[in-house]
């Protein structure tokens, strides 16, 4: 049985929506995956009502079945993107940090690490859907602790962002069409190529995206989406930063050495490369014990706290181990934003000095973070000047 050819593409309004399932189901010989284009119509089709619940179903479980594309996932972050109402472009945003998997136990220290970056100016956009993975800890259930926005509408985080230069939005509120996904997935049981996705939207545009993953070769996947929609103009110039998160979450792991892949978009041109936090807390072990009944407040505590050690607040309800797993967590995270802050400092400014190395990047962390209520002179305001640069 021949495969079934590329089709003809119409609007979406005039489209028959049973093509791209018989493209995907004409048996084990006749079947092929979808193209950029169909995948994207696809998307677009199903937000629109034009292509039906069970049509977007059954392309999803043979999408899974047969193992997704990158063209096919490239093409659905597209059709996202083209879904998302224009007025989230056009917020001001500099780290597009997308927070969908949650964790199993931890609390999300990454929070401290974008509010940190908040209170020195650095315009933070995070967005996820806590109720994909309803069993996990999730960004938007610690929000208030630390006094995070949480927006509805572009008016609403513009607003935020413009007192505060952090806000957290949730996927349905960027772009409606995740949540009817979302409750599919749910009916079926299944996860599909919408969930890897969403994540990768950048609905704002910001020059520095952050992407994490848990499962090995999704790396790949990522880099592979990252090139095509760079290649087809679908991505601005910018950067996106791909590693293996804590838990799968948007945050790296003390524990081990991290390698981030960079995928860096200019005008005709596509450079991959890579950088590489280390290992902070080698031979480390049993700060897991008891941190599922953590409350979210501990984040507060920890904010506040110079002293977090010997804070009575703090250690009678964290061991000295949950204590500096935590901190080591920000410390880790907060490097490898700086190191591509770093680096987009260099492509704007045309400046190779701007450049720090990773051991840099490590103690001017460690730096911001003991500093960090030092709003006026801190080292990282400092370095966002270029006088930090100056001093090393």
């Amino acid at each position: 049985m021949p495969k079934m050819g590329e089709l003809t593409l119409t609007s979406v309004d005039e489209f028959d929506f049973r093509l791209l399932i018989k493209a995907l189901g004409k048996g084990e010989k006749g079947s092929r995956a979808l193209t950029f284009d169909e995948a994207c119509l696809l998307l677009e089709g199903f937000a629109k009502g034009k292509a039906t619940r069970a049509q977007m179903a059954s392309a999803m479980m043979l999408m899974r079945v047969r193992g997704e594309t990158t063209e096919e996932i490239s093409g659905m972050v597209a059709g996202l993107r083209r879904t998302v109402d224009k007025d989230w472009h056009s917020l001001e945003v500099d780290i597009d940090w997308p927070v969908y998997a949650g964790k199993r136990e931890q609390l999300p220290w990454l929070l401290l690490v974008a509010k940190l970056l908040a209170k020195q100016g650095v315009r933070v956009m995070l967005h996820g859907d806590s109720q994909a993975l309803p069993h996990r800890r999730h960004v938007e259930s610690c929000l208030a602790s630390l006094n995070i926005a949480c927006c509805t509408t572009p008016q609403m985080a513009k607003a935020a962002l413009h007192s505060d230069n952090i806000v957290y939005v949730c996927a349905g509120d960027l772009a409606p069409v995740l949540d009817e996904c979302r409750q599919l997935h749910q009916e079926l049981g299944l996860r599909s190529l919408i969930q890897t996705a969403a994540r990768c939207m950048n609905p704002t545009n910001a020059p520095i995206s952050l992407r994490s993953y848990f499962h090995p070769g999704l790396d790949t996947v990522h880099q592979g989406i990252c090139e095509i929609l760079f290649e087809k103009s679908e991505y601005h110039a910018g950067s996106v930063a791909i590693f293996k998160g804590l838990q799968g979450e948007t945050e790296c792991n003390p524990r081990v050495a991290t390698t981030i892949t960079v995928v860096n978009g200019q005008t005709d041109n596509i450079a991959v490369s890579s950088l590489s936090i280390p290992t902070l807390l080698e031979g480390f072990s049993g700060a897991k014990v008891g941190q599922a009944e953590l409350s979210s407040d501990i984040l507060a505590l920890l904010w506040r706290e110079q002293e977090p050690f010997s804070a009575d607040a703090l250690t009678s309800l964290m061991s000295r181990t949950m204590i500096e797993q935590a901190l080591s967590s920000v410390t880790a995270t907060l490097a490898a934003v700086l190191l591509l802050l770093s680096r987009k400092s260099a492509m704007t400014e045309l400046n190779t000095t701007a450049i720090i190395t990773t051991e840099q990047a490590v103690n001017l962390s460690q730096q911001c973070w003991t500093n960090r209520f030092n709003t006026a002179d801190s080292p990282l305001k400092q370095w966002l000047n270029e006088e930090w640069l100056c001093a090393v």
